[in-house]
């Protein structure tokens, strides 16, 4: 059996004891011994497992051809294919090439019945990333089961340039490429990034203007008319008539003309022009107070009546037909008792807040000697001034 000529050669070259210190070599080797006894029992999956972790301890090339078989036994075509083909690519001219090739045709007839075929990538250094649009991105060696087509396969290493190759599949046979990796480009294996261009403004733009955070200037001359209304000391005659200025519409004043702000004297000696305010509201007597008593009336009121039906509630409970405990008795006498006080409370503070608001209504209709201060005096109308 191919199998076990394998393991054969494989313990021949890791040699029947291992040089001491070489734990990795040493224990590699005794999971081909397990390999070995498993494939022999049949355990095939028991053996995949066994030589894979050989070949990731000491990889060997032989051991491909070994893992290939356990993939063969247990129908799984594609990872097969794919270990035969590693198998010839790491170990070109073996002794056992004929019946490698003869695996590998078959592997492709399985394949073949399913109207597909395989492409296996290999680089150069090994270590890189495969990838087809569309398809996802493996590691090398890469292989993909595949229908015929064309297809570009992307490979691509930190620290050399990404290069896309075209490959054809067909029905005939499985295709392998390799690719041959150029140092250079980013850390990523990716060409260097362009520098980008800023576009150039058009000749015919117009330059955008410079903001100033400062405010303009003020011009020199009348920024502006400024009326304040003055009231003089001096009162005006009784039962004086004044002449109204002429008038450009209703209601509208006529300000006298700007005069240069230094002329004090000249705009107090003017002449008095009235402004149209409307007049002062004449102070009335409120009855605020007369309003809040019977507030306080009207509440009272309610929470006596209030609390006298809580109490004749719990007074019809308490003499009503229906047996109760002695402490649901108790509860109902209590209610009854304190919902009768709360409502006396109630009914004599809505007669007090009554009786209140009667008197204010009386006192607050006549106005006060303060209201009758606060009434404006005749000082006569204010006088505009224009700066």
């Amino acid at each position: 059996m191919q199998v076990l000529a394998t393991v054969a050669l494989l313990t021949s070259l890791l040699g029947a004891d291992p040089p001491s210190g070489d734990s990795t070599l040493a224990e590699a080797k005794a999971h081909v011994d397990v390999a070995k006894k498993a494939f022999v029992a049949r355990k095939f999956n028991v053996a995949l497992q066994e030589f894979q972790a050989a070949q990731r301890l000491k990889p060997a090339p032989f051991l491909w051809f070994n893992i290939g078989k356990c993939y063969e036994k247990i129908n799984e075509f594609p990872s097969a294919l794919r270990a035969f083909r590693a198998y010839l690519h790491e170990a070109p001219s073996p002794s056992d090439k004929k019946e490698v090739k003869a695996a590998i045709t078959r592997m492709e007839a399985k394949l073949r019945s399913k109207g597909v075929q395989q492409l296996i990538v290999f680089s150069n250094p090994p270590g890189a990333t495969a990838s087809i649009s569309g398809k996802g991105a493996l590691p090398v060696p890469a292989t993909w089961e595949l229908r015929p087509g064309t297809y570009t396969v992307t490979v691509s290493l930190p620290g050399y340039q990404t290069t896309q190759k075209p490959v054809t599949v067909t029905m005939k046979g499985s295709a392998q490429v390799e690719v041959a990796l150029e140092p250079g480009g980013g850390p990523l294996g990716l060409p260097p990034p362009m520098t980008p261009v800023t576009p150039s403004k058009p000749p015919d733009e117009p330059p955008a203007p410079l903001v100033d955070s400062q405010p303009p200037p003020v011009k020199d001359g009348n920024q502006g008319t400024v009326t304040v209304a003055v009231r003089p000391n001096t009162p005006t005659a009784p039962n004086t008539p004044s002449t109204p200025p002429p008038r450009t519409g209703a209601d509208t004043p006529v300000l006298q003309p700007s005069r240069p702000p230094g002329d004090l004297e000249a705009i107090f000696n003017q002449p008095r022009q009235p402004l149209a305010t409307t007049p002062a509201p004449t102070p009335s007597g409120g009855r605020t107070w007369t309003w809040v008593a019977g507030g306080v009336s009207v509440a009272g009121a309610g929470a006596g009546v209030f609390f006298g039906l809580s109490a004749n509630s719990a007074r019809d409970a308490l003499v009503g037909p229906g047996l109760r405990t002695e402490a649901d008795n108790n509860q109902l006498y209590s209610r009854a008792k304190s919902s009768a006080l709360y409502a006396n409370i109630g009914y004599g503070a809505a007669a007090a807040a009554g009786v209140t608001a009667i008197v204010l209504f009386l006192v607050e209709g006549a106005p006060s000697s303060a209201q009758a201060s606060a009434a404006p005096a005749s000082g006569g109308a204010p006088v505009a001034i224009t700066f």
